[in-house]
């Protein structure tokens, strides 16, 4: 039988000028780091790696460069592995004896191997449902009804994958999904643009159903300039005068949730689910902690620890003070975890005048007058923990700790440029030595 194993490999430079192939590392969920290659047992970042694919090709030894998106080198090696499958597989057909085979009957073979639509998409989303966050879950969920929608010209509201309704039935019988095209695809991609779908989101829903079509052994149908191409959004914190807004209209309630959020850093869900038991106020620091009967793996299944500062000690035990027997350090109303951080910052950020007043919502209402504003967002508060972190001297590697990233690259992108008032400072104290009469 052929090889038909593949190899991924991260070709490199080492500090002697040598060029080598490597291990490329991964990460806990078995995702490929970003530029990230295992050298003698440690993890090194070499930006000027590229990924190779390492294969037999008719027993050749073949290195095919993927290049350095390590998304892209993912899909490239799932790609050949297919390839060379298929290949061996027709090599195998094509050697035996002609005498002894019977006349293929290609309607009857291709029918057995056919896999419903329907039922791919309910076992897949009940595998996300069971390994990945609710927010994965319902990325992959509204994906694959959109799809639907796209396919069959039909609107389905709240479809039920494991008991579906006998219309929704009916639209996606006789549908398989290796009759699932590039044309199929590329409809996709425009009935999404026609829906007023931003372009970075677009993008976002082709990768997840490629990702899905992955999940069955299947190739991704659109690359290269098939792809829906998006601006990639520079990196904004709030600025000083922003926060001094909010903070000066804030409740109690909400300045504790916007303090908390700026001097650790957490995602909306680690906020979320935050428990009194996850900060050690003597030792003065919070952990990312798993909360199983709450709901709650943190992303990547990583926990981490953040020193938080002195004042936020004393703002949590005041707050504990308030709150002696809750279990959640913000609670809902109903005692459970409370999911509207988001709504509460952008309500705040109206009464406080920081809103953009010219963006406007899908319904047609403006941030002018609601709290719709797409410049208020609680990941630009983690953003605002990296960069005055970075401003004040943190190294990027330490900040890269703090955020649980698994590469520096995504660390480097939540850090924003200095403005220029600061930078003239640092400017000046650089090269006041030179200053001197001439």
């Amino acid at each position: 039988m052929a090889n038909t194993k593949v190899a991924l490999q991260i070709r490199i430079r080492l500090s002697d000028g040598r060029r080598v192939y490597a291990a490329p590392a991964f990460a806990k969920n078995r995702k490929l780091k970003s530029l990230i290659a295992s050298v003698n047992g440690k993890d090194e970042h070499h930006p000027e790696g590229v990924y190779v694919l390492r294969y037999r090709n008719g027993g050749r030894l073949t290195y095919k460069h993927v290049g350095s998106d390590p998304y892209k080198a993912e899909i490239e090696l799932i790609r050949q592995q297919l390839e060379l499958k298929s290949k061996a597989a027709s090599d195998e057909v094509s050697t035996e004896p002609t005498q002894s085979q019977p006349e293929p009957i290609q309607t009857s073979v291709t029918k057995t191997n056919l896999r419903p639509m329907l039922a791919c998409a309910a076992t897949c989303l009940k595998e996300t449902k069971a390994h990945k966050s609710k927010k994965t879950f319902a990325a992959y969920r509204e994906t694959l009804e959109l799809f639907a929608e796209a396919l069959t010209g039909k609107s389905f509201e709240d479809i039920d994958w494991d008991s579906p309704s006998p219309e929704f039935v009916e639209a996606l019988a006789g549908r398989h999904i290796e009759d699932i095209t590039r044309k199929d695809v590329l409809s996709f991609k425009s009935f999404l643009e026609k829906r007023g779908n931003a372009p970075r989101t677009v993008r976002n829903r082709v990768d997840f159903f490629q990702i899905f079509l992955h999940h069955f052994g299947l190739p991704s149908l659109l690359k290269g300039k098939d792809l829906p191409k998006y601006t990639e959004k520079q990196v904004r914190a709030y600025n000083d005068l922003e926060l001094e807004k909010m903070f000066g209209h804030a409740t109690e309630e909400e300045s504790d949730l916007l303090r908390f959020l700026l001097c650790t850093g957490v995602r909306e869900q680690e906020a979320q689910f935050v428990c009194w038991s996850d900060v050690d106020l003597e030792a003065r620091t919070h952990t990312i902690t798993e909360h199983r009967d709450l709901g709650y793996i943190p992303k990547d299944k990583e926990e981490g620890s953040v020193p938080i500062p002195d004042f936020l000690v004393e703002l949590l035990r005041k707050r504990r003070g308030r709150y002696p027997n809750t279990r959640l350090i913000f609670e809902g109303p109903d005692g459970k975890p409370n999911g509207h951080a988001l709504r509460i910052v952008k309500r705040l950020a109206l009464r406080a005048g920081v809103n953009c007043g010219h963006c406007v919502n899908k319904k047609g209402k403006s941030c002018a007058k609601y709290p719709v504003c797409r410049h208020v967002l609680l990941h630009k508060m983690r953003k605002t923990f990296a960069t005055n972190l970075h401003r004040d001297g943190a190294p990027a590697r330490t900040i890269m700790r703090l955020l649980r990233h698994s590469s520096l690259d995504t660390t480097i992108r939540y850090l924003t440029d200095q403005d220029d008032a600061h930078v003239r400072e640092i400017a000046n104290k650089a090269f006041s030595k030179f200053g001197g009469a001439a």
